[in-house]
């Protein structure tokens, strides 16, 4: 630590780090490193320490690549037939007990799903080369067979349990990559190992038993210690209580809960979730639902009958989340609370009743965990109330922003309880959701042990499906959310494909939540999208050029493109939303409310200055003429539009037209269009300006019923997806697209080929690279590297064709864009062998563009046949997860469509069930 004195001030500066990788974590997990004083050096020693602790017993946890086991459903059912005696709760309980030793033995058994995909890959291997030898041995081909099935399952049980401990949902959209989730569960695991922590008195601890005891009693000062119950009356607020619940409302309430009640709300939830004490996740009951079910569903609705719940089946735990990089005391982490599947099922029935008329007893000024509402909203209201704070002229002013600090959990009980009695909750209910709160416990979970067993008696939990229902920066802040996202994958290995998905899922999301809430300034989308290019072009080093302009990647895949939302048009269309809220008149929202009362008071949205009112506000009207393209007005009884300020009449709003309309037609500026209506009739008066007879010459017939605005849909409902189409129009769509869709593609070989077809491909033939030797490094030929020859006149890759072309009409002796064109038309459609093909082109083209920078790059080369032998291995992995093709062979008959190809024999069985794996 560097520390420098310049007139009297300090500056401090890090000099000295340790870096370690992906083998040192899975070697060495619980190694750390401490730094010392510097004393007369600026550098500070670093102490690497050992922790020579043993690592704790872990918690039972049902991993969900068990359920994929033959005998899964007979192993459970064995265990689960014995009869217990007691409550359909309490039996519940013992016999998910009594299937924990199993499911160990079992995992067990399994072993090490890693190297079982090694072992799986060598037999495979070795069956291929030796098939290769000799094609006609029907033995050799079944032995290959039998290996190739044993690969696959290898490798789906691995990528189901990665998934599950990874936690990366942006991946489950991508590619297949175990090497991704090894490095996440590593990454995860270090995280989480805490090996010193300051104590309530600032003194740091590095005994593990003395860590454990300060998050423990943290946590238990925080939400545990003696209830005692008040009586709190909130009946004299009535009078000011938004709506009181009727009589049917209530009832519909406590209806009785059914088995599809609670089998709804257990597949509702996300099989990769964590689990709660018991160990068991929402994969297990729906895996096992044929024969856990009954007992499951009887046991919820035993709850609602007699209102008790058991403490196991309440038990929680408190799982530490890191606020910062480098937490330091208890205050630093964020506990998030994992509960048993079973209380999560009972807490999303209740939740889902109460939605029902959440919205009738929230006030309009609470806008976030409403369905229907905004958080945006509020954000725009507040624009609205400090437009022109600052002005001299205003009486002095001030303006508070409150933060409640552990909101959650602080929330006294007692309050809750009234609070539902004065809005008329029944007595049923109120005790449904009393014995749910009340009877929680709660345990800790320190360095993968689980510490102290305490009640709680205020708060409610964050991760229950209950409390985001109980308790309802500067624009900048988006770019530094980005870059700090970006930073969280450094080391992260991800090929193209994958950093398209994580744009699409993880980044383009956090610009979603402020594009809902300000016209976003240029300048801050620019560095976005800066940004984003950045990442995808160059991931987190710093090598690497855009080889595609972002308009062009931001196009959708039929239009040449990869399908990212340009964040532009996104933008303007989320906020559009804002807008049809006005020109809808919908004065629920308390925003919607205030516009009408303050800035539209005396004329329409279609005519206001864009001159006045808040920044966001005055923004927003430069979005109104787009929208009126797409707005259909009908007139019905006139009494809605503005006869002058509305856009009802096809020459748009008359006033803008005709500023001296309403004295020539003796109409009042803000008179509705029923002024100049009789009978459903026009009954306009006398004009005398000749100018205004235009007005008559093109008016729109009268419907029935009220005057009524929709959108240009199907259903005249606005969707933001057609208000984007607004924003960027669609353009020509491309004939290749077809080439990078279907059930069978790999998206990283996908966006090489997309690489491809554009010409996009870093070639020798670039200009920016004439100062090195162009000739291509496949072949031995001295030919320029192009596109054309890469794919496929040079001698390797043409070689790699023949080896297909042997057994079909793969591809014609074509140059690449012709062929392009030509597979675009031949193997369009949704037939499998189509989109078979389509597959193996890609994989193809990706294979031979990897061989060739491992030969410039690396200084490694492959033969032909080994590249073909590679690439038939590895596209396997893609088949276990996409598509058996031994059911469909079984069921479909392939002789036809192989002699419409040209095949004198039909489609050969083999070289399909290849196809299929790619």
């Amino acid at each position: 630590m560097a520390h420098c004195s310049t007139d009297g001030r300090s500056l401090w500066k890090r000099l000295d780090r340790m870096f370690v990788n992906d083998a040192w974590l899975e070697q060495w997990p619980n190694l750390f490193y401490t730094c010392l004083t510097p004393r007369t050096s600026d550098h500070s020693p670093l102490v690497l320490k050992g922790d020579s602790r043993d690592v704790q017993v872990s918690m039972f946890r049902f991993d969900n690549y068990l359920a994929l086991s033959p005998g899964f459903l007979a192993s459970v059912h064995n265990i689960w037939q014995h009869p217990v005696i007691g409550t359909p709760m309490y039996s519940v309980t013992r016999k998910l007990k009594a299937l924990k030793p199993m499911f160990r033995q079992q995992r067990r058994k399994k072993g090490d799903l890693a190297m079982n995909v090694k072992l799986a890959a060598g037999f495979l291997e070795v069956a291929q080369i030796l098939l290769q030898a000799d094609r006609h041995n029907s033995l050799l081909l079944q032995l290959e067979n039998c290996c190739r099935l044993v690969y696959l399952k290898a490798t789906q049980l691995e990528h189901v349990m990665l998934r599950q401990r990874a936690k990366l949902q942006w991946l489950k959209g991508g590619d297949q990559c175990s090497k991704a989730f090894f490095r996440r569960v590593a990454t995860r695991r270090a995280n989480k190992r805490l090996f010193q922590i300051s104590d309530s008195d600032g003194l740091v601890q590095s005994n593990p038993t003395t860590i454990s005891s300060v998050f423990v009693t943290y946590f238990q000062d925080l939400l545990g210690g003696d209830r005692t119950d008040r009586a709190l009356d909130l009946h004299y607020l009535r009078p000011w209580a938004r709506h009181i619940l009727t009589e049917e409302e209530a009832c519909a309430l406590i209806r009785p809960v059914t088995v599809d009640d609670v089998k709804t709300a257990m597949f509702d939830i996300e099989e990769d979730k964590a689990p709660g004490p018991d160990g068991f996740s929402s994969g297990f009951y729906k895996a096992a639902w044929p024969i856990v079910g009954k007992e499951i569903s009887k046991a919820i609705m035993d709850f609602f009958t007699t209102g008790r719940l058991l403490k196991q089946v309440n038990a929680t735990l408190l799982t530490l989340i890191p606020k910062v990089r480098t937490p330091h005391s208890v205050a630093d982490f964020r506990p998030i609370s994992c509960c048993n599947v079973i209380y999560k099922v009972i807490s999303k029935i209740l939740v889902c009743r109460i939605r029902e008329i959440l919205d009738l007893l929230i006030s309009p000024s609470q806008n976030a965990f409403i369905p229907g509402r905004l958080i945006s909203d509020n954000v725009l209201l507040a624009q609205e109330l400090f437009s022109g704070y600052n002005q001299c002229r205003l009486p002095p002013r001030c303006a508070l922003k409150v933060d409640l600090r552990k909101a959650y959990d602080t929330v006294e009980w007692d309050f809750l309880f009234a609070t539902l009695r004065l809005f008329g909750f029944p007595a049923v209910f109120i005790r449904w959701i009393e014995e749910c709160i009340t009877s929680a416990h709660y345990s800790v979970v320190v360095n993968g042990g689980v510490h102290g067993f305490f009640a709680g008696a205020r708060g409610l939990r964050q991760g229950d499906p209950m409390s985001p229902t109980a308790l309802n920066r500067r624009l900048s802040t988006v770019v530094t959310k980005i870059d700090s996202r970006i930073k969280g994958w450094e080391g992260v290995q991800l090929s193209f494909a994958g950093r398209v998905q994580l744009i699409k899922s993880v980044l383009v999301s956090l610009e979603v939540y402020w594009a809902m809430a300000f016209i976003l300034p240029k300048g801050i989308i620019n560095e976005m999208i800066k940004r984003l290019r950045t990442f995808l072009w160059k991931g987190t080093s710093s090598s690497g050029y855009p080889k595609v302009a972002w308009e062009v990647v931001c196009r959708p895949i039929e239009e040449g493109g990869q399908g990212i939302k340009d964040i532009f048009a996104l933008n303007r269309a989320l906020m559009s939303k804002h807008l049809w809220a006005v020109i809808q008149q919908d004065r629920t929202s308390i925003w919607v409310d205030w516009i009408f009362q303050v800035r539209l008071r005396d004329c329409s949205i279609w005519t206001v200055k864009e001159n006045k009112g808040a920044w966001g506000w005055r923004k927003m009207l430069t979005l109104r003429h787009t929208l009126l393209s797409h707005i259909q007005f009908r007139v019905g009884d006139g009494t809605s539009f503005l006869l002058w300020h509305d856009p009802w009449h096809p020459l748009g709003p008359l006033i803008t037209r005709f500023p001296r309309g309403p004295q020539m037609t003796n109409t009042g500026p803000l008179d509705k269009i029923s002024v100049v209506m009789e009978d459903r009739q026009w009954n306009w008066p006398m004009i005398t300006d000749i100018a205004c007879l235009e007005i008559t010459y093109m008016l729109p017939p009268i419907s029935e019923g009220q005057d009524r605005i929709s959108w240009k849909s199907n259903n005249g409902s606005f969707n933001t997806s057609t208000a984007y189409d607004l924003f960027r129009p669609p353009g020509p769509k491309v004939v290749w697209s077809s080439l990078l869709l279907g059930p069978f593609k790999i998206p990283k070989n996908c966006f090489i080929l997309w690489l491809a077809i554009m010409g996009r491909l870093s070639t020798l033939d670039k200009p920016w690279l004439q100062n090195t030797d162009s000739n291509c490094i496949l072949c031995p030929d001295g030919v320029p590297e192009t596109h054309n020859h890469l794919f496929f006149t040079c001698s390797f890759s043409h070689r790699c064709l023949t080896i297909i072309q042997q057994q079909i009409p793969f591809w014609p002796h074509r140059d690449w864009q012709r062929g392009i064109h030509w597979a675009s038309s031949r193997w369009r459609g949704k037939h499998v062998v189509n989109a078979a093909f389509r597959s193996l082109l890609a994989s193809l083209v990706y294979h031979i563009w990897q061989e060739r920078n491992s030969r410039r790059f690396q200084q490694s080369s492959r033969t032909h046949p080994r590249l073909w032998e590679i690439l038939w291995l590895k596209s396997s992995d893609r088949g276990s997860l996409v598509f058996s093709y031994g059911s469909l062979l079984a069921h479909l008959d392939f002789t036809d469509y192989g002699k419409s190809l040209g095949l004198s024999r039909g489609f050969p069985t083999d070289l399909f069930a290849l196809l299929f794996t790619l």
